[in-house]
């Protein structure tokens, strides 16, 4: 009954503010930024219904309603009040954020999860767009040129005051277990730390991607630094925001690849521990430095592989993306966390693995082969292979297995090692057999495309080396789960 009152009262809210936005648009002779900033502001807070719902399919089942409604009307115009004449996905990223934000909050018990996301979403964004364009006179960031000084700051102090609200209720009324109290210091050096991200984490957004990346960031940084806030934990998210300013100077990340970054760093420390959160650094680190040794060689065989350049967030997330899933498995699925665990360092492994075999094996002389059926290929296309490329992979996958030494010995070394290098094999196969091709003016394949819309000549069309390096590592995580399910570790 309690949960019919709440959906009842959700459908209900949603649908006036729907409502009275049509209204307002149709006296204004057309939607406006102030339409759509109205509903996206009143539509976050039914975060304050979210509580009153006692059953996980109940907290979700409105997001779930709406992403598809939202999505209807992004296609059709059914809601024109909230719609812009662009092709932004914002409405249908809230949903989902709604979605995720509420449903997670639900299940780990941390109810601050989604006020903070969502109400920093409503109205820190909200209130930006209105502010920032129209007294907004400074734009300082060339990353995002349309985006205000004035707006960065107005989501930054939202953000901030959404924080240590929503922490300082939580704090004094709602929590049973002392552990989980803070002190008003720390409550307002957390507030600090996350507006901030927040409102970098606004800039980067484009095509209404800050409407799914600023709530779940916002909500997520908070919540890990509140439950699991330690001084070990806030040296570690500096020592990896150094790191990632220090690539980002050096033009190697973008400022999507940052929030992305921090997120997984944030992620990987609070459920997978130190060890975890360190193989992450590992990898970054030495990678980045790999991909940096030069030399004729290599030159010459990065000119037919894929644009590099800097990392963005589909590259960190095709690096980290399966590391993460199976650190959020071991809180879900507690009896079997020390596997997820142990083989989240396998994953970095195998990442470390597949970048030492192709940056440090391209600078070595020697042939390189097709693994599938030993034919010569230039140095630098996908799927080839050399004996120099072994070694770097298994010094890439043992330098990350080292990682797994303080948790879980000998045992987690060699699991760690073993699975990382598998995890490299892997990738060249799928390099050599379903990655996408082209042919060359030298009538020779290579990775990069010659001229935009080209056609592959041999792989599959959607399937680039991000999409690889995704699959490899999740086949990883799975060859791991089936071998060693049920297995004390």
């Amino acid at each position: 009954m309690q949960n019919a009152l709440a959906l009842g009262i959700s459908m209900a809210y949603i649908l006036a503010v729907i409502f009275v936005s049509g209204i307002i648009a149709k006296l204004k002779k057309g939607s406006t930024e102030f339409t759509r900033k109205f509903v996206h502001i009143l539509v976050g807070n039914w975060v304050f219904i979210v509580p009153f719902f006692t059953d996980l399919w109940a907290v979700v089942l409105i997001p779930f309603i709406f992403i598809i409604v939202n999505s209807l009307s992004l296609k059709y115009k059914l809601i024109s009040s909230m719609e812009r004449n662009d092709d932004s996905l914002g409405t249908v990223y809230y949903a989902v954020a709604m979605f995720f934000l509420s449903g997670t909050g639900f299940l780990l018990n941390w109810m601050m999860l989604p006020f903070i996301g969502l109400l920093t979403m409503a109205y820190g964004d909200g209130l930006a767009a209105i502010i920032g364009k129209r007294w907004g006179k400074k734009r300082p960031f060339s990353f995002a040129p349309e985006k205000s000084l004035l707006g960065f700051f107005t989501v930054a102090l939202s953000c901030l005051i959404v924080s240590f609200a929503v922490m300082m209720y939580f704090n004094t009324h709602l929590n049973a277990d002392a552990a989980f109290s803070r002190s008003v210091l720390s409550l307002i050096a957390i507030s600090a730390v996350n507006g901030v991200f927040a409102g970098f984490t606004e800039l980067t957004g484009k095509r209404g991607c800050d409407n799914l990346s600023l709530p779940i960031g916002s909500g997520l940084l908070a919540s890990f630094l509140y439950y699991h806030g330690s001084i070990e934990f806030a040296l570690y998210l500096l020592a990896a925001v150094l790191l990632l300013y220090i690539a980002y100077r050096k033009k190697s990340l973008t400022e999507d690849g940052i929030v992305a970054a921090v997120l997984t760093a944030a992620t990987l420390y609070t459920f997978g521990g130190i060890w975890v959160g360190i193989s992450l650094l590992v990898f970054f680190v030495f990678g980045s430095i790999s991909s940096k040794l030069k030399n004729e060689r290599k030159q010459q065989g990065e000119l037919i592989q894929e644009a590099g350049g800097k990392r963005n967030w589909k590259q960190v997330l095709c690096n980290s993306l399966p590391a993460t899933v199976l650190v959020w498995l071991s809180v879900f699925i507690k009896s079997q966390s020390d596997m997820f665990t142990l083989l989240a360092f396998a994953v970095f492994a195998a990442a470390c693995a597949d970048t030492f075999s192709s940056e440090l094996g391209m600078l070595c002389r020697g042939r390189v082969f097709n693994i599938i059926n030993g034919k010569s290929l230039p140095r630098g296309l996908s799927g080839g292979v050399s004996l120099c490329g072994f070694f770097a992979g298994i010094t890439g996958s043992a330098l990350i297995a080292l990682c797994a030494l303080p948790g879980f010995g000998i045992r987690g070394f060699a699991v760690t090692l073993s699975l990382g290098f598998f995890g490299s094999l892997i990738d060249s196969v799928l390099g050599s057999t379903i990655q996408r091709k082209y042919r060359g003016i030298n009538g020779l394949l290579q990775d990069k495309a010659s001229y935009k819309g080209e056609i592959p000549a041999a792989g599959l069309q959607f399937v680039t080396n991000n999409t690889v390096n995704l699959l490899s590592l999740f086949i990883v995580a799975l060859t791991g789960t089936l071998i060693f399910i049920g297995t004390p570790l």
